[in-house]
């Protein structure tokens, strides 16, 4: 009797075990129809005119109206020219027509008392003249406001910054304008508060906030001594306007206003530097000062040290369409451009650095690679657009003229002329209203041309003259790659 009882108990066990892992299964497997049927009903227009940032914090500049779409694992994609954009699960969108942001995802808004507000979903913010501070993620906030400096004077950024900060406290700074980085610790100053950056500390005058307690960070920046007596010594001269006025690499040493994209700004006590050569001696240490894209080439400015020949050899991975490419940098150079390079295009420039190693098994020397620096960078986009030059009613022809990229060589312009147009059957005299699309090419014969002029044989057309034509550029040909444009005219013929 009592082994059929312990039977029955090992029966009654695995039948609750299994009860409560079928309970489960049905739990999460509701959960996520729940959570797909929910994020399938979240869609919120984009407005034309404004700028986003990708996954990978490529700025994207919208100019029709796009969709923005929230999926079940909660990541945000931009519905836009018929492609979905993956935006991550946080979103900061700037309408440079209106001046109004928006934000989606969850941000933590710190208030002068040290309040702090999650927003969640969508939070509209009408203009930027309003003073708002976001903790977005560890180690990344937003600062909103009309102006927003550096406590030196040497960066200057308008409307909102986004600052990322890496483990050792430097930090990027972009919006749609700027893209500098910090390479020694730098204070942010608002109408409203001041935002050390590497100590992650808010300072609304009254209230000083430590932000590493806000969602933690993993911030390892620790101050040195020479930074705290630099900061005694500012508060101490607060009133001498000339103080600390250098350190803007990029569009020139002190120059204030804004930086360019990829810009480099250090704000350590390094004297009145005049050019960049003088940063490059003053700062010893392994270090990428400037990156700067182009439309087909990247050029870079760097700085090795190495006293006692530690290194084998330095040089940048530059990785992209499917394929790597490795480029030497010399240890006496401290520029180098890389070329013949692809428009409107992601790469990623890896810099390395190698020491020799000896094996303690085999007593051979072996090379170690040392990652120093990582870049996610975009070349441009080249420019071009497309105007009507002349229309010919005796001829039957429009002319029409497209603006060039200075300093692009193309071998080829692809243009479309759309338009509306009446065929009348001559038996019948029955009007059917049909629509045309004629492709043209144009040859770019001399790279310095401003301009090209090709022509659209329009005869055979019965055209009103308030029929609207479109003219597109569709590509351009530089030797093998075709570069989509898609810019368009539209006008009205008899005009």
């Amino acid at each position: 009797m009592s082994k059929k009882r312990k039977y029955d108990i090992r029966n009654k066990k695995s039948f609750i075990v299994i009860l409560i892992l079928s309970i489960a299964i049905i739990g999460i497997f509701s959960l996520f129809i729940y959570r797909y049927n929910k994020a399938s009903k979240i869609l919120y227009t984009i407005e034309s005119g404004s700028v986003l940032q990708d996954i990978n914090k490529n700025y994207i500049s919208i100019d029709d109206d796009a969709l923005l779409k929230m999926k079940w694992d909660n990541n945000y994609y931009l519905i836009y020219n018929d492609k979905k954009i993956d935006l991550g699960k946080k979103v900061i969108v700037y309408n440079t027509i209106t001046g109004r942001m928006k934000l989606y995802g969850k941000f933590y808004e710190i208030n002068s008392d040290g309040k702090i507000v999650e927003n969640r979903d969508e939070t509209i913010l009408s203009n930027t003249t309003d003073c708002k501070f976001y903790k977005i993620d560890d180690r990344e906030y937003l600062l909103v406001d009309r102006i927003i400096t550096s406590d030196d004077k040497t960066i200057e950024g308008s409307n909102y910054v986004l600052v990322e900060l890496d483990k050792a406290g430097n930090a990027k700074l972009s919006n749609n304008k700027i893209n500098l980085k910090t390479i020694s610790p730098t204070k942010l100053v608002t109408s409203k508060y001041t935002f050390d950056i590497a100590n992650e500390l808010l300072n609304f005058g009254k209230y000083n906030i430590d932000l590493k307690k806000i969602i933690g960070s993993t911030n390892q920046y620790v101050p040195d001594d020479k930074d705290i007596d630099k900061d005694k010594d500012k508060e101490n001269n607060s009133d001498r306007d000339d103080v600390n006025n250098q350190g803007n690499i990029g569009n020139g040493i002190g120059t204030g206003a804004n930086g360019g994209v990829g810009d480099v700004i250090n704000n350590d006590d390094i004297g009145n530097v005049s050019d960049i050569g003088e940063i490059l001696d003053k700062i010893k240490m392994t270090s990428i000062i400037r990156v700067v894209e182009g439309l087909s080439q990247i050029d870079i400015d760097y700085v090795i040290y190495d006293p006692y020949n530690e290194y084998k050899s330095v040089y940048v991975e530059v990785v992209g369409l499917g394929k790597v490419d490795v480029v030497y940098l010399s240890k006496i150079d401290t520029h180098i451009t890389l070329d013949n390079l692809k428009a409107n295009t992601d790469y990623k420039l890896n810099f390395i650095y190698t020491t020799s190693k000896v094996d303690e098994e085999t007593g051979e020397e072996e090379l170690v690679p040392y990652t120093f620096e990582q870049f996610d960078l975009r070349t441009k986009m080249p420019e071009y657009n497309v105007s009507v030059y002349k229309i010919s009613k005796v001829y039957n022809t429009l002319t029409y003229k497209v603006n060039l990229q200075t300093g692009f060589k193309i071998d080829k312009v692809n243009v479309n002329l759309s338009f509306d147009y009446k065929e009348i059957d001559p038996d019948t005299m029955e009007v059917t209203v049909k629509k045309a699309s004629i492709d043209g090419s144009v040859d770019v014969v001399d790279i310095n041309s401003k301009s090209v002029l090709g022509t659209f044989d329009i005869s055979g057309y019965e055209i009103d003259s308030d029929t609207l034509l479109k003219l597109t550029v569709k590509n351009v040909v530089n030797g093998e790659i075709v570069l989509p444009i898609d810019s368009t005219y539209t006008f009205r013929f008899g005009r």
